[in-house]
Formats: structure tokens, sequence, C-alpha cells
């Protein structure tokens, strides 16, 4: 039987680890609730400009072409993946490597050549872990990720892809879809699929707009914008998920 000096210091330790967590649950609140304003906060523009994308992809029919838009046989694939740079949030980081993971075997098994871009400490201990070796790391993009930041490395993947050294732009993430949901994700950002255009304006019932510049011009300009707002809105997603993973497990 244990000793009362013994159980009376377990004691004392158990509450000052509770004060601990209980001050990190009360932190991760706070950053929460700034990571979500600024997901939400981008979505309206995300949302707004892939609709202006469909309109203007019809407009300009489908003798358009686009270099982001141009389909080859993969040869050579980047697979971006992203998590955070600190631990104590659950099954955050180990969930969004886990999709990462199956995202390199099945790429693999297409006997693809893939370049991995681990964006967080802690991925890249993970997959180095699980002998997968990051063919780059990038550990300076914290909890606020801003977009110059992220269009850094968004621009660079545009340019290999526009030049022909990468067919296919894979990112692995965790996808906030609520504050009790969610989940992690792998989405091909390129090549670009063109959205459809509303059904109002396929049934008639959307005016036709007079484009100036054309269609053809405002589209390419506006597809670049569009895979780097949507790998911008891919790391507020993960930033706000971390917070609610780790809140989680403080408490």
């Amino acid at each position: 039987m244990a000793k009362p000096r013994a159980i009376l210091k377990r004691t004392q330790s158990v509450k000052n680890i509770a004060k601990i967590t209980k001050t990190m649950q009360m932190i991760a609140t706070a950053k929460f609730k700034r990571a979500f304003d600024r997901a939400v906060a981008a979505r309206p523009y995300t949302d707004k400009l892939t609709r202006l994308i469909g309109q203007l992809a019809d407009a300009a029919g489908s003798e358009f072409e686009h270099p982001l838009l141009d389909k080859r046989e993969p040869k050579k694939v980047v697979l971006l993946a992203i998590s955070s740079n600190r631990g104590l949030c659950g099954g955050f980081n180990t969930n969004a490597t886990k999709a990462a993971l199956q995202a390199h075997a099945e790429l693999l098994e297409r006997g693809l050549d893939v370049e991995v871009i681990a964006c967080g400490k802690r991925v890249a201990r993970m997959l180095k872990y699980k002998q997968v070796q990051a063919d780059v790391e990038h550990t300076h993009i914290e909890d606020k990720p801003t977009f110059a930041e992220v269009d850094v490395i968004a621009g660079e993947l545009l340019e290999r892809y526009a030049n022909g050294e990468v067919d296919e732009v894979h990112v692995a993430y965790t996808k906030f879809i609520s504050a009790a949901r969610q989940s992690a994700v792998v989405e091909q950002m390129l090549p670009l699929e063109p959205p459809e255009a509303d059904e109002g304006a396929a049934t008639g019932v959307q005016q036709h707009f007079l484009f100036h510049p054309s269609a053809e011009q405002i589209l390419a300009d506006l597809l670049p914008r569009s895979v780097r707002l949507h790998m911008f809105q891919a790391f507020l997603d993960s930033a706000v998920s971390e917070q609610t993973a780790r809140m989680v497990a403080m408490k």
C-alpha cells in the first residue's frame, strides 16, 4: 500500500498537470477563434472565384487552352503534406500523415516518380519514421499562415507544372468542416478541372455576361490565382483544425 506522503505527492502532481492543460486549452480556444475567423473569411471569395471560373469556362468554350488545364501522361508528381510544427493535438498530425502515406503508396503503385514536400515538423518526422524521406521541408509556416508564405510554395509548383517538370500536384491536409468534424483529405490541385457553370446558366435562367477583355483572357489570369487561393485555403483549414484538435486533447 502506498504511503500517505507518496499519495499526497502524486495528488499534487496531478493537480499541477491539470492546471497546465487547462491553460493550454484556454490558449488553444483563443487561437481557434482567430484561425476560424481567417478560414471562414477566405471561403466566400474562394467559392465566388470558383463559380466565376465556371462561367468563364462556359463562355470561353471547349476550344480554350491553358497550361494549367493541360493533362498529360503523368510521370513526375508532387505530394504536398501539411501538418503542424507542434504536438499535443490528439490525432491531428497522425491522421494527416496517414492520408499522405496512403496517397504516396497509391502514387507509387501507378509507377510514378513521387516528390514529397512536408509542411510541418511533425509530418516530416512521421514520414521519415515510415521510411518516406521528404525531398523538401517547410517548417517556417506556423499556426498563422499568411498568403505570402503559401504563395512562395504555390508559385514554384505552378511554374514547374507550366514548364512540364511536374505532371500532377496533390495536397494532403486536414479539411475543416465544422468545430465537431475535421477530415484528413488528399486533393489534386493540378492539373485543374474547370468547374461547370451554375445550373441557372445551363437552363437559361442566368443572364449572359459580356466580358472585357475576352473571357479567355480573364480566365487565363484567374486560373493561377485559383490554385494559389485553394492552396492557401488548405493551410487555413489545417491551422484551424489543429487548434480544434488541441482544445479537445487538452480538455
